[in-house]
């Protein structure tokens, strides 16, 4: 019995220090090393994180976004800046009853000459409202406006300007009976003419 017990508790020995120094030294062998673990130990491996799941994509993605909107938001600002500049042109002379045409008459200073003469318009610039009328007996105007008609002219081909019939008579888009718009080349009229100080114009412009 006494050996039989004292062969039992050698082989418990035998059984308890091999386990207990291989598991030493496999823990001791896996600290250094560091890279490569015991066979019988179960690996398990991380999936790869899929670039679109990271969270640099995912940073990248989200600025990406506001630099989109913010190059959406730019090209809007743009195009309503475009349409603003159009939307505030304006095209053609001022109405009628704009207070432009009463400052320019005030400025003037004009001073009417007797008699009614007629004659046909000869050139109308629409844009800019104004034109010229041909007078049909250029004699028969008075001498004052004959005087200042043929000093604007002389002065225009002075200053190297294209020059018109030194006979035409400059008026503007308020000295015409609104009746008669929209004014053509050729159409026969009655008018008066007037002083002021840069010369002769017709006005008071109505229909033959």
């Amino acid at each position: 019995m006494g050996g039989s017990g004292a062969g039992k508790s050698k082989g418990k020995g035998k059984t308890v220090a091999k386990g207990s120094g291989k598991t030493s030294f496999t823990s001791v062998k896996s600290s250094i090393s560091g890279s490569k673990p015991a066979p019988w130990v179960k690996q398990t491996t991380a999936p790869a994180a899929k670039p679109w799941n990271s969270p640099a994509a995912s940073k990248g993605s989200r600025k990406g976004a506001v630099v989109s909107k913010g190059a959406s938001s730019s090209k809007g600002n743009s195009k309503g800046k475009g349409k603003g500049k159009d939307k505030g042109k304006k095209k053609g002379p001022a109405s009628f009853d704009s207070d432009f045409w009463t400052r320019k008459l005030e400025e003037e200073n004009r001073t009417e000459l007797e008699g009614s003469y007629t004659g046909t318009i000869s050139k109308y610039i629409f844009k800019q409202g104004w034109g010229f009328i041909a007078p049909d007996d250029y004699d028969s105007l008075p001498a004052q406006a004959r005087e200042a008609l043929s000093k604007a002219h002389e002065d225009a081909e002075a200053a190297g300007k294209n020059v018109s019939d030194a006979n035409w008579i400059y008026f503007r888009k308020p000295d015409v009976d609104q009746e008669l718009y929209p004014l053509k080349d050729g159409m026969a009229v009655n008018f008066t003419v007037y002083m002021d100080e840069k010369g002769c114009g017709a006005c008071g412009i109505t229909a033959q």
